[in-house]
């Protein structure tokens, strides 16, 4: 069994738009500390919902994170991976049930 350990840290995040999702990508997410990927995400996510995005910033993620299906109140969703993604972190609603 072989180990493989990925160095490129380009981590994709989806966010809400009034036209839609959109799926930006922070890049070298490994060398980043959290503050300096949170502002990255601020930074995206503003560019997102002003219509302002790149292509190039919109592309070559390796793992997507996809908090939307919490977000608007879904218990589940269908994700789908988009070469060259290889995962995807989806987060959903948690619901007490009787």
């Amino acid at each position: 069994m072989k180990l493989f350990i990925m160095t490129i840290g380009d981590v994709s995040i989806a966010v809400s738009t009034p036209r839609g999702l959109v799926v930006p990508v922070i890049r070298n997410a490994e060398a980043l500390t959290m503050a300096q990927i949170e502002s990255e995400v601020v930074r995206l996510a503003t560019k997102g919902r002003d219509g302002k995005l790149s292509i190039e910033e919109m592309t070559g993620g390796y793992i997507l994170d996809q908090p939307m299906a919490g977000v608007f109140g879904s218990m589940l969703s269908t994700p789908i991976i988009n070469p060259p993604q290889s995962a995807i972190l989806g987060m959903h609603n948690i619901v007490e049930r009787p």
